[in-house]
């Protein structure tokens, strides 16, 4: 058979010739952070806040409010609370308080969904195509949160198993034009990287390794794969407490929330040329400038109360302070501590 023109062959719209379409612009969700229609994902051990940072990236997409001073895609985030429980919700209204806003548009699937499943697919693309046209917005971001609770009985291990669970995420991503963000477990030797099938970042756009920061406060994230743009150094981000209700009992329920400003990862080696530091002077430090960003007052009584709750003993409190005000670390006045810049 021949063709009297170009336009007629069946791949002509997927050809391009040399150079063409090198200015096209990279769109994002969040703008240098997740790009748009990708497949990304977050990973780390277990308590490492992964699901604190995608919810806060889901709750910034879903009001429209800029993440980290960057612009965000506004739109529909679905999530799928694949380990069930309270605490998703409870994070969502900890962000809520944070930012004196009620969230609308982020809508919790409480139940694992097997993504190699083309009959449980169909059913997040029809849940999406509902949503998307009662709110005439569009579905920014899909997050599985986590792969190992969407993975049903399959072998993470296995190339084949992992390739139908991409199929499934390839498919969301295409038919809804979203982004789908992976909340994903590191393996058991941390340095090399996410458990599973290797085929699994190789399919990714982009890629984060998620860990906390010793005093337990705060995480580092660090891109590990940023498939067409430059990656972007390390940042740490702290959390706050907040206060959501008091149970049957008067006891209080908090939650946490992350405060999207980034820092730069505080470093032990800074206290290299200080004698006789303890692993609590660090952690006692740590505690103190995560309370002091923003210009936020921090005293005696609150540090205290941060250190209990990461079950530090804390009767030895202020022979930790008089050695960090003597290092000209920080500064107290009365009950108030001050940050001294190193």
């Amino acid at each position: 058979m021949t063709y009297d023109n170009f336009s007629q062959l069946a791949l002509a719209p997927l050809v391009t010739i040399g150079s063409s379409g090198y200015d096209a612009k990279l769109s994002y969700v969040i703008k240098d952070v997740i790009p748009s229609n990708s497949l990304c994902s977050i990973y780390g051990a277990s308590g490492a806040y992964k699901s604190f940072l995608a919810i806060s990236w889901a709750c910034h997409i879903a009001s429209g409010i800029n993440w980290g001073g960057k612009k965000v895609a506004q739109g529909i985030v679905l999530y799928i609370v694949g380990e069930g429980g309270i605490g998703v919700p409870r994070r969502i209204k900890a962000w809520e308080l944070s930012y004196n806003k009620s969230i609308k548009d982020l809508y919790l699937i409480n139940s694992p969904i097997f993504l190699a499943s083309k009959k449980e697919v169909k059913a997040i693309l029809d849940l999406a195509e509902y949503i998307k046209n009662r709110h005439k917005l569009p579905i920014q971001m899909i997050v599985i949160d986590t792969l190992a609770r969407c993975f049903g009985g399959a072998d993470e291990n296995d190339t084949k198993d992992m390739g139908a669970f991409i199929r499934g995420c390839d498919e969301l991503k295409m038919k809804t034009g979203a982004t789908v963000l992976i909340l994903h477990h590191s393996g058991k030797d941390e340095s090399k990287g996410a458990r599973g099938s290797s085929a699994f970042r190789a399919a990714l756009d982009t890629e984060y390794k998620i860990t906390r920061e010793e005093n337990g406060g705060a995480f580092i994230i660090k891109c590990t794969k940023m498939k067409d743009a430059e990656e972007v150094p390390p940042t740490a981000y702290d959390l706050e407490t907040f206060e959501l209700y008091h149970d049957e009992d008067d006891e209080v329920i908090t939650s946490l929330c992350v405060k999207d400003k980034g820092r730069a990862p505080i470093e032990d080696q800074q206290f290299n040329n200080i004698n006789n530091v303890s692993k609590n002077h660090l952690i006692l430090w740590k505690c103190i400038r995560s309370r002091t960003l923003d210009n936020k007052f921090c005293t005696k009584s609150i540090i205290r109360e941060d250190l209990k709750k990461i079950s530090i003993d804390t009767k030895n409190l202020s022979r930790w302070l008089n050695k960090l005000v003597s290092e000209k670390l920080i500064r107290i006045d009365g009950e108030y501590i001050f940050m001294i810049d190193i």
